[in-house]
């Protein structure tokens, strides 16, 4: 919050009335920092013109996502320290353009491994990394390459064949779940490229024997538990039917699964949670199921809330996604890293005198003489409007507030209490910051009315105009 206070000089004298003035002008006749600034702008940019476009031609080349070197003073000015080995972006829109907008979400790879590795230390399983949605908007195929070399993950899951296809082109070899909805159709693909489909439906199961009978092979599938979610999977009562009749038919049902509904809320010690009464469903069919002979070797439920909560659920493998990424719910102590950031940079700096106003509608009046930083990202890129008056990025390692609307391209920042913002300076809206400052996608969440999972899909993978960098060194 700005809170009002006696007005005093600012760089660049106010003018007359409302209107605000770039700040910058007066610098330039004072100190000539304005034109220093430019300076270094300018040189950022066409380092960074430079870096893209080599990243575009490797990408090019290779038909891999580039893990190059990406512009560092950018990354390193936001957070001190960070190492940089990142990548350029990685939607088919960015590729071969060159970043001139310094809006970008940057992806630590490394801090997605330790994660990784950290849930696995904690069930003690096995992990499935679940990389639907383009990796919860992180980048399915640099998420999945790097958990595979980091031999961090014993398996990844999707939702859609498509994504599953994508993996394998990309050369993930290791083994693809395809959870659905979306299956029907699409059985060829899976077969052909090695993936691993699931039954959750009489359809599911008629499709898939369809294609083992006109293939002459055995195909191996894994078959979902509707234990109380409601979405998918086949009743309890029908599990052993449905298994028996897959064996009879070319299809071997291998692993049994379900999905939590209240993980991420229940708490561990209730005996009456969803969860509970979910584990015990579940138990009940794979008693059913393993009665007919049904060669199941591996059985997953545990999201990941699951896993990290709930010891009884872990079974042979746990399947988990928002936590991978560093957000959601984690046992008190752990250490975890949310692996994205949503960064820019100060495109402008202008004076607002007291009693003037910014942005659509006129929201926020400025309480006394102010200056304000206009950042060039908006609502086109993920920020959404709803956090207008909410909303805070840190800048210099300090948190200022947004004020006035949020716009389609455009989010204004009061700096009054930062005499030194200039053009050009590093601005973090989502992730770790400078001075020990983090802006977490639980809060960012709050300031529009989203969940964590919103949050990453929207400038991570939504806006297709927000190039994703890859940074973070993979052990």
């Amino acid at each position: 919050m700005v809170v009002p206070g006696p007005s005093k000089p600012l760089r660049g004298e106010p003018p007359q009335g409302c209107g605000g003035a770039d700040s910058g002008a007066a610098n330039v006749t004072a100190t000539g920092a304005a034109a220093a600034g430019t300076a270094k702008v300018a040189a950022t940019r066409a380092a960074t013109i430079g870096a893209t476009a080599a990243s575009a031609a490797n990408a090019a080349a290779t038909g891999a996502p580039t893990i190059g070197a990406t512009v560092a003073n950018a990354a390193n000015a936001a957070a001190p320290g960070a190492a940089t080995i990142g990548a350029t972006a990685a939607s088919a829109t960015n590729a071969g353009s060159t970043m001139i907008r310094r809006t970008r979400v940057e992806v630590d790879l490394s801090a997605i491994v330790a994660n990784a590795r950290a849930v696995r230390s904690i069930a003690q399983t096995p992990l499935i990394a679940v990389v639907k949605a383009d990796a919860y908007g992180h980048g399915a195929i640099a998420v999945a390459t790097a958990l595979a070399e980091a031999k961090a993950a014993s398996g990844f899951a999707v939702s859609l064949v498509e994504e599953g296809v994508a993996l394998r082109e990309a050369g993930v070899a290791e083994p693809i779940l395809v959870m659905g909805p979306s299956q029907l159709g699409g059985e060829d693909e899976m077969v052909m490229a090695g993936l691993t489909p699931v039954v959750a439906s009489d359809e599911d199961l008629g499709a898939l024997i369809d294609v083992a009978h006109r293939r002459q092979r055995t195909i191996d599938a894994h078959l979902k538990i509707d234990t109380g979610m409601g979405r998918l999977g086949v009743q309890v009562g029908r599990a052993a039917e449905l298994a028996a009749d897959a064996a009879g038919h070319g299809v071997r049902i291998v692993g049994l699964m379900t999905h939590f509904a209240c993980a991420d809320t229940d708490e561990p010690d209730d005996p009456s949670s969803m969860t509970r009464a979910q584990l015990h469903q579940f138990s009940e069919a794979d008693r059913a199921v393993t009665a007919t002979g049904a060669p199941v070797y591996v059985r997953h439920v545990a999201n990941s809330s699951g896993a990290l909560m709930f010891p009884e659920a872990r079974f042979d493998r746990v399947r988990c996604g928002i936590a991978i990424y560093g957000n959601g719910r984690w046992p008190d102590g752990v250490v975890r890293t949310q692996a994205m950031r949503l960064v820019t940079e100060v495109a402008h700096v202008r004076v607002i005198p007291a009693g003037c106003t910014v942005g659509y509608g006129a929201t926020w009046k400025a309480p006394r003489d102010s200056r304000v930083a206009i950042l060039p990202v908006g609502y086109a890129d993920g920020l959404p409007r709803r956090a207008s008056g909410h909303a805070q990025v840190v800048i210099r390692g300090k948190r200022v507030p947004v004020v006035g609307r949020i716009s389609m391209d455009i989010t204004i920042a009061d700096v009054t209490d930062l005499p030194a913002v200039a053009i050009g300076d590093p601005v973090v809206l989502l992730g770790r910051a400078g001075g020990g400052e983090s802006i977490t996608a639980a809060e960012y969440g709050t300031w529009a009315g989203l969940s964590e999972y919103e949050v990453t899909c929207g400038p991570g993978g939504a806006s297709k105009r927000v190039p994703r960098t890859f940074v973070g060194e993979v052990r």
